[in-house]
C-alpha cells in the first residue's frame, strides 16, 4: 500500500497564515483586542486579519509570530516557562518570551514550540471549542500540540467594529507621542 504524501507549508517571511487546531478552527486575538496582554484564543475561521500571522524570521528555524491586524507578537505571558503559562499578544520586543520554532511533523502538520521554555503551543484542557485559551506545555505528542499553517491567499475580511477598534488605538497613541513632555 502506497504512503499518502502530505504537503508541509513553507513558510515565507512576507506571507500571512493562518494557524489551525486538528478541527480547523484558527489561532486569533480575542475581540480584535489591540492591547498588550490581549488574550490569543483559537475561534471558527472568518478569515479575518486578527486571524493572521506573520512568521518574522529571527534566526535559524526561529520566528516571532506577528499578528496581522494588531502587528503585535504572540508572546508568554510574564515570560513563563512552565506548564500552563499562557500565550498572549505584546509588542515586539527583543525578547526570548516571543521567539518561537515551528517543529514540521511528517503529516503535514507542526508543532510551535517556545524556544525560551521548550514546551509546545497547546490549548488549555485540550478545549478546541471557540474561545479556548493558547498556553504552552510539555510535549505530549497530544492533537492539541499538532497546528496546520495555511497560507492566506484571500483578502481578509474585517469588520467595521474592528477598524473602529485599531483607529482609535492608533488615535490614542499619537495623542501620547504628541503630549507635553514634563
Amino acid at each position: 500500500m502506497a504512503t499518502k504524501k502530505i504537503a508541509q507549508t513553507v513558510i515565507t517571511e512576507d506571507k500571512f497564515y493562518t494557524i489551525a487546531a486538528a478541527n480547523g478552527k484558527v489561532v486569533e486575538v480575542k475581540d480584535y483586542n489591540t492591547e498588550n496582554g490581549a488574550q490569543i484564543q483559537l475561534w471558527d475561521n472568518a478569515n479575518a486579519e486578527w486571524q493572521q500571522w506573520s512568521f518574522v524570521r529571527a534566526g535559524e528555524g526561529v520566528y516571532r509570530i506577528k499578528n496581522r491586524f494588531t502587528g503585535k507578537m504572540m508572546d508568554l505571558d510574564c515570560s513563563g516557562v512552565t506548564d500552563g503559562t499562557h500565550v498572549h499578544q505584546w509588542e515586539g520586543a527583543n525578547a526570548s518570551s516571543q521567539l518561537w520554532i515551528v517543529e514540521p511533523a511528517n503529516d503535514g502538520r507542526v508543532k510551535i514550540k517556545s524556544n525560551l521554555a521548550g514546551k509546545c503551543l497547546d490549548l488549555v484542557n485540550m478545549n478546541t471549542e471557540n474561545g479556548a485559551v493558547l498556553q504552552i506545555w510539555a510535549d505530549v505528542n497530544g492533537d492539541n500540540q499538532y497546528w496546520t499553517i495555511n497560507e492566506v491567499t484571500r483578502k481578509p475580511k474585517t469588520s467595521v467594529k474592528a477598524t473602529t477598534v485599531k483607529a482609535k488605538a492608533a488615535a490614542e497613541k499619537a495623542a501620547i507621542r504628541k503630549a507635553p513632555r514634563r
